[in-house]
């Protein structure tokens, strides 16, 4: 509600110092008065965007589904709320009547005043995203009583396959029509390439410690010891063998569980 206030008072001592598009060849007492009704609307849609639309929509408004482009978007949208909403004011307090060249010319207007703000706002945002996670989160893992359980991952032929604890595996990368399983046994890192897809390896383990994280590749989330990036790209690290996994925009619901 403050920062809707702000914006409405930034407006109304724009409006009344500068007196763009016109306002200047005004010559009405209540001038004044009337600005700050203009102000008011914009201060209610900027809280009605704010407040009531991630409510109605909030998976488009999720933090973690954060791009440009729906920044960009959300901003257009406060724009056509704040010239609906005063198009009708002005309609109200100045007749004015009621078209899509008023509606053009005011959407005009509210975007010149706009500009810098939004500009301003979408750059805050993005350099706020892309900060988020920049510093290494180290992990720390609670004991688990399940990683003591067997894991059997079977080739396409159904013939071949590799049996081994759910601890011992690392992460599971693909490679075409074969898959590459990075695991350690004993303490010794080592690696096995079969003849399966990833999505079909991915049917044959049930535990959400292993799951997956990008196209390419399925891990172990036990043996992740920090991880780094930001919204456009978040990074698993393994310690041993060292190694660091990607995990796309579609998975990034997983770094969930360390925030």
């Amino acid at each position: 509600m403050v920062h809707s206030l702000g914006e409405g008072g930034f407006l109304y001592l724009f409006l009344a110092l500068f007196q763009p598009f016109e306002i200047s060849e005004w010559h009405d007492p209540n001038k004044y008065f009337k600005l700050l009704g203009f102000a008011f609307v914009t201060a209610t849609a900027t809280f009605t965007h704010r407040q009531f639309i991630p409510r109605l929509f909030p998976s488009f408004h999720a933090e973690k589904n954060w791009v440009v482009w729906k920044e960009l978007f959300s901003v257009l949208l406060l724009i056509l709320i704040i010239t609906i909403g005063n198009v009708f004011f002005g309609a109200a307090i100045f007749k004015w009547q009621f078209g899509f060249r008023t509606f053009l010319i005011f959407f005009g207007w509210v975007l010149g005043v706009a500009i810098f703000p939004i500009t301003f706002w979408v750059l805050s945002d993005y350099i706020y995203q892309l900060k988020k996670f920049s510093q290494p989160i180290e992990i720390q893992h609670k004991n688990d009583e399940t990683i003591s359980e067997t894991l059997k991952l079977i080739a396409e032929n159904e013939k071949d396959f590799l049996e081994l604890k759910k601890h011992e595996l690392l992460y599971i990368e693909s490679s075409d029509n074969y898959s590459t399983i990075y695991y350690r046994k004993d303490g010794i890192a080592t690696k096995v390439l079969i003849r399966s897809s990833l999505t079909r390896l991915e049917s044959q383990i049930s535990d959400t410690n292993i799951v997956r994280t990008h196209r390419s590749y399925i891990a172990n989330l036990s043996h992740v010891i920090k991880i780094s990036g930001n919204a456009q790209g978040f990074k698993l690290h393994f310690e041993n063998p060292e190694s660091i996994i990607p995990v796309a925009r579609k998975y990034s619901q997983i770094i969930e569980r360390w925030r």
